[in-house]
C-alpha cells in the first residue's frame, strides 16, 4: 500500500498512511417516514481532507462507498 501510494504522488509512512485511511469513515443517517413503517436510510461518507480524498481515488475506494 504504501508503494502504491508513493507511485500516485503520496510519500507518507505506514503509520501516516493507515491512520489517513482510518478517517474515511461512513456514516448512516436515518429519516422517519410518517408515524409508521421503517425509516428511511441514507449511507454517506464523512468529509475528507485532501489526502484522504487522493487516497480514496487512488485506491479505488468508490467502488464500495456509498454515493451521495
Amino acid at each position: 500500500m504504501r508503494r502504491h501510494a508513493h507511485h500516485g504522488g503520496l510519500d507518507l509512512s505506514v503509520r501516516e498512511l493507515l491512520t489517513s485511511l482510518a478517517g474515511i469513515q461512513e456514516t448512516v443517517l436515518l429519516y422517519p417516514i410518517g408515524n409508521t413503517g421503517r425509516p428511511r436510510a441514507q449511507r454517506i461518507l464523512t468529509d475528507t481532507d485532501p489526502t484522504q480524498k487522493r487516497l480514496h481515488d487512488l485506491f479505488g475506494l468508490a467502488t464500495n462507498a456509498p454515493r451521495r
